[in-house]
């Protein structure tokens, strides 16, 4: 349901303070991510959508997403590039040169200088996290009750377990994950072909999933190949605090002359020699796993 304005303030001004800042938080997250995520793609690097938006910040050099203001009203004192009084006053700062810029989403394009296409992008990236909010707001005014079964698994993600602790409804995307994460858990039945042994058949994602127990390889035409100025960035990267894998390979590219060939999905080619080496070399719990990028917690 999409609320309008009028709607959405009604509802939020019901919340307690606590909900209300978590929200607003939320919203400027999902617009750093998005805002983030589309400027590194026009700068030719595929991330996958739920990065840190800090991470992929690293590989921008031009312009990032600061935050908003929500003055409630339009005001005065909030006023585009242009000139004109906002209600909604986005911020944005330059890498480089560190100017601040102030605008309304219309003016985009107008005073950053960026393609009409990737302007669409954005509008539309920020639409979807305004689509969010208000199908929490939706949810809470209709006093939607989560079903406790969904929270018997492995783990609850920490937005999922502070929603719930401040009394906040899921989206349906968060519902679906857990969903997913419960399935996985049940206990179920072969099917006849199950219990036949099947013929080995190495699968796309099987290779995605890397498994380390090959010897090191130190051919530089070995795949796994890193040289020592490469080893030495990944250990400096891990250092300051970057977790994903994804973004350390493109910042290897970006900052330290790798390789750029990449796969067809876009993914660097040195991604699976990042994860080998970051796997060998450091105590690590893999937080997320899968074929689009594997985050990283580095255990002391």
């Amino acid at each position: 349901m999409i609320l309008s304005v009028e709607e959405r303030d009604q509802i939020l001004a019901q919340l307690n303070e606590r909900q209300r800042q978590y929200l607003s938080d939320y919203l400027v997250r999902g617009h750093r991510t998005v805002f983030a995520n589309i400027m590194a793609k026009e700068k030719g690097f595929h991330i996958p959508e739920d990065s840190d938006p800090a991470e992929i910040e690293r590989l921008l050099q031009d312009w990032i997403y600061v935050g908003y203001i929500d003055g409630g009203h339009v005001r005065q004192d909030l006023r585009c590039e242009c000139g004109r009084p906002l209600r909604y006053q986005h911020q944005v700062r330059n890498k480089s040169t560190g100017e601040i810029k102030f605008f309304g989403i219309e003016h985009l394009k107008e005073h950053l200088g960026i393609g009409a296409t990737t302007v669409a992008a954005v509008k539309k990236g920020f639409d979807a996290i305004d689509y969010e909010l208000d199908e929490l707001l939706t949810k809470w005014k209709n006093k939607w009750i989560m079903d406790p079964e969904l929270l018997q698994v492995d783990s609850i993600p920490t937005p999922v377990a502070e929603q719930i602790k401040l009394g906040l409804p899921l989206l349906e995307k968060q519902i679906r994950g857990l969903k997913q994460n419960r399935i996985r858990l049940l206990p179920r039945k072969l099917t006849f072909e199950e219990k036949t042994p099947p013929k080995e058949v190495v699968t796309e994602i099987e290779r995605d999933l890397f498994s380390w127990n090959e010897p090191p390889q130190t051919s530089q035409n070995d795949p796994f190949y890193l040289s020592e100025n490469l080893k030495s960035a990944i250990q400096s990267y891990i250092k300051s605090g970057t977790q994903s894998a994804r973004i350390i390979s493109d910042l290897l590219i970006l900052e330290h002359a790798a390789p750029k060939k990449r796969l067809i999905t876009g993914k660097p080619e040195i991604y699976a020699a990042v994860c080998m080496y970051i796997e060998r070399h450091y105590n690590v719990e893999i937080t997320t796993l899968g074929a689009e990028d594997r985050i990283y917690t580095i255990n002391s």
